[in-house]
């Protein structure tokens, strides 16, 4: 039985090798040893009657044999073909095992395909990796700057100037700023989120001022740039009648000595404005920046001495609005990252370079130096995006600013306005009620009406005696007050505005905490 079974097993080996053999001419293949291992590959049944199988062979029927698919002769490989033949390698039925690279294979594919008009570009590039194109050279750049100094340094004015519009108050009175203002300034590869702050007291004397110094430090605590201001006075003389040395000096600086060690040791870059150069300005020649004053030298001299890592000490006058040779050049820095910026021709128009200007005794910085300021992020706010604050804020700054300018002494300090209606229904009316130019009726035969927004604003104070001040004899001096604020809310919101003012006592509101946290100043 064994003999027979045995000899049964090699009749049915040479029936599955011809087979095979068939196949493989059949399918043009020339190789014998393709056959004998399609042979061997066979399944065949075992001694015992079990069915076993190679390793790596399908499972199938006791007596079924393994037959390659067949390919077709043309068309369904044709593709392929066609591009192993244009590299110049042969197909693996021919002998020779060279297949194309994923990365030639695409490469053969792109040049191939017509280019269009609106055609999404290949993955693959034909450049090397040293020719980017500028947008992916210049990467987009982002900036908390934080605007910091001792009071009526000039700060708000700085950052109205670099926004080219009216957003934080400013007066010739100190402390007039309470909160830390944002503003943004967004361009094609910049955006530039400036924060204005209150002007820092070293010693506050009661609770609201502290309020203001917590707003000071938590932007500080926020910032990728710090932008200090002072002004050319802060490099006066010492007298004689300074004793202390270290005292008069941190009084000149006047912002303390834990911020100067932050910005000593917060390694990230300064930069210094010397504001209000035109005070001290030659009456003959009348431009700060032809010739700068020997004041405004020293102190830029004496800021590059306090703080020698500053990445640029600049003269500036902030008051001459947008158009500022100092406030141009300060603005060049910050947006360096745009195409259309000359930083170099900015700077060159500050006149004659002034010792200490830039670090290490540098007349100029490269545009490269200039990028670097501000580190490479996205956006953080919309394109259209301006301030954090709402237009009730706003409103009551404006008429906090009018109290300032019209109240004498200390009288303005005790003051806080507060925003009790808001009413805007009549901001934006329908096409029908807009006013015409030179008036007109609308289609009810009523007048056409414009925009309006109606205030509703009251100003607290802390005494009895205090409130009759700003009411004034039979009111007049709320009255005025009432007139020159509805003026500027009118051009800030571009509509007419009726203004209601009232005149309320809130005892020691400046030292209560929970009145300060109500207000927004804790």
């Amino acid at each position: 039985m064994i003999s027979i079974s045995m000899s049964m097993m090699k009749a049915l080996q040479l029936s599955a090798f011809a087979a095979a053999t068939t196949c493989c001419v059949l399918l043009g293949s020339a190789s014998t040893a393709d056959a004998a291992n399609a042979a061997s590959n066979a399944m065949v049944p075992s001694p015992t009657g079990a069915s076993f199988f190679r390793p790596g062979s399908r499972r199938r029927s006791a007596f079924a044999t393994t037959v390659p698919k067949r390919r077709h002769s043309s068309g369904t490989r044709r593709s392929s073909r066609s591009r192993m033949e244009l590299a110049g390698k042969k197909n693996k039925y021919g002998g020779e095992e060279n297949k194309m690279s994923q990365e030639e294979l695409l490469l053969d594919l792109e040049s191939r395909v017509d280019h269009y008009e609106g055609r999404i570009p290949s993955k693959i590039s034909t450049t090397s990796s040293e020719e980017e194109t500028d947008d992916d050279a210049t990467p987009h750049r982002c900036a908390l700057v934080t605007i910091v100094g001792r009071p009526n340094m000039g700060k708000s004015t700085l950052l109205n100037a670099l926004l080219s519009d009216e957003l934080a108050i400013a007066t010739n009175r100190p402390q007039t700023t309470r909160h830390a203002i944002l503003g943004v300034m967004t361009t094609d590869r910049c955006q530039i989120c400036l924060t204005d702050t209150p002007g820092i007291i070293t010693a506050p004397a009661y609770g609201l001022q502290e309020g203001m110094m917590e707003a000071v430090r938590g932007a500080a605590r926020d910032a990728d740039v710090f932008l200090v201001v002072t002004d050319v006075y802060s490099a006066k003389e010492k007298s004689e009648t300074d004793e202390d040395e270290e005292s008069a000096e941190e009084d000149r600086l006047g912002i303390g000595e834990e911020m100067l060690d932050k910005l000593r040791n917060s390694y990230r870059p300064v930069i210094v404005c010397v504001n209000k150069v035109d005070l001290v300005a030659d009456e003959e020649d009348g431009n700060a920046y032809t010739n700068t004053p020997a004041m405004a030298v020293r102190a830029v001299r004496k800021w590059r001495s306090v703080l020698p890592d500053a990445f640029a000490v600049l003269p500036t006058c902030a008051a001459n609005g947008p158009d500022d040779p100092g406030v141009v050049a300060l603005r060049s820095m910050l947006l360096a990252n745009d195409p259309g910026v000359d930083v170099g021709s900015a700077i060159r128009g500050l006149g004659r370079p002034t010792p200490g200007m830039f670090a290490a005794d540098a007349a100029m910085i490269s545009e490269e130096e200039a990028r670097e300021i501000l580190p490479a992020g996205p956006p953080l706010y919309h394109p259209d995006f301006f301030t954090d604050r709402t237009d009730r804020f706003c409103a009551s700054e404006l008429i906090r600013e009018t109290l300032f300018e019209s109240l004498g002494k200390e009288l303005p300090y005790c003051c806080e306005v507060r925003v009790e209606s808001f009413d805007e229904s009549q901001r934006y009316p329908s096409e029908d009620d807009r006013t015409l130019e030179g008036g007109g009726e609308n289609s009810s035969g009523g007048r056409r009406k414009g925009p309006m927004i109606r205030i509703g604003a009251t100003i607290l104070v802390e005494r009895d005696s205090q409130k009759g001040i700003v009411v004034g004899k039979g009111g007049q001096k709320v009255r005025d007050v009432g007139t020159d604020a509805r003026r500027k809310l009118e051009l800030f919101f571009g509509a007419k505005v009726f203004l209601d003012l009232r005149v309320k006592v809130d005892k020691n509101w400046r030292d209560d905490k929970d009145k300060l946290k109500k207000y927004g100043y804790m």
